[in-house]
């Protein structure tokens, strides 16, 4: 039997749109264990056969890529990460299959490997990369494929998310999203993304709140999101960087200390708070034991 752990990510960051992530520790959990046929515990029911279900969807396209018969599995699920709320529950799917796949098939694959088949099926690597090696993540493409550069983050720093009972899927997200832009609004984004890293690595605060300011994604992604405007005042009062996590409706919180907490309270939405993630987890069910296999 094998037990994976997926993490929850915040994309973009605010001003890495598309190629920043970070993980943090919310899990999804899911269990594999070999069947005469392919079973669904935990799921919901529209997402409990092989035709909708993307775990299934990402184990099978690793089979299918290695050109070996496919092992059937009972997938087990329990979900801390909530959906579309852009925390990467889906990455967290993709990722939890390509590694059970990867585990059957006696780890034929890398993690750099399955981090290409991850980002083959996704499209994109800003939450598969951190659901993969954890910490803050920047990816970049060449020749077709992407490639991640890990940076640490300051132990003083705090994430905490608030999540509003409000889906925004991506492909609604993406679809607010002007054409074309001025380079104006590049150059702006461009300033503050070469700096985030060195901000995150040093803790420096002050910096963070001002290289969170994004002109490419979140003045259109916002108006899909309530009370956006309401939680940025609160926020923008205290020593604390604001930023929509994903494509939404969650929104990230970086800060030093929680004096924000009171005030945001206010504002009927949970709100948690996070540490940074190390990235996926395998498990091996052996004589009683839970051993940690490949992460």
């Amino acid at each position: 039997m094998l037990k994976i752990k997926v993490e929850a990510t915040s994309a973009n960051v605010c001003v890495g749109f598309d190629v920043l992530g970070i993980a943090l520790n919310l899990y999804n959990e899911f269990t594999f264990k070999k069947s005469s046929e392919f079973k669904f515990v935990g799921f919901e029911e529209e997402f409990s056969s092989c035709e909708t279900n993307l775990v299934y969807e990402a184990y099978k396209y690793v089979f299918d890529l290695a050109k070996e018969v496919i092992v059937p599995v009972e997938i087990g699920f329990i979900g801390d990460i909530p959906v579309s709320r852009g925390l990467g529950s889906s990455s967290s799917l993709i990722v939890a299959g390509i590694f059970a796949a990867n585990y059957y098939l006696k780890n034929k694959y890398s993690k750099r490997e399955l981090f290409d088949i991850a980002t083959a099926i996704e499209g994109h690597p800003d939450n598969v990369a951190p659901a993969i090696y954890g910490g803050l993540v920047a990816s970049y493409q060449k020749d077709g494929k992407y490639y991640p550069n890990i940076y640490p983050i300051h132990k003083d720093l705090k994430f905490s998310v608030v999540i509003p009972n409000v889906k925004v899927s991506t492909h609604d997200a993406r679809g607010v999203l002007p054409k074309e832009l001025p380079y104006k609004d590049i150059v702006w984004n461009l300033s503050r993304i070469v700096n985030l890293p060195k901000a995150f690595m040093e803790g420096n605060i002050e910096l963070l709140k001002d290289l969170f300011s994004d002109k490419l994604h979140e003045p259109y992604r916002s108006k899909l999101i309530p009370a956006y405007s309401d939680i940025k005042s609160i926020i923008n009062k205290y020593n604390a960087a604001f930023a929509i996590s994903g494509s939404g409706s969650t929104m990230l919180i970086v800060s030093k200390d929680l004096s924000f907490m009171d005030e945001l309270k206010q504002i009927d939405y949970p709100v948690l708070t996070l540490e940074v993630g190390s990235g996926v987890k395998v498990e091996e069910l052996y004589e009683g034991w839970w051993i940690l296999r490949n992460s």
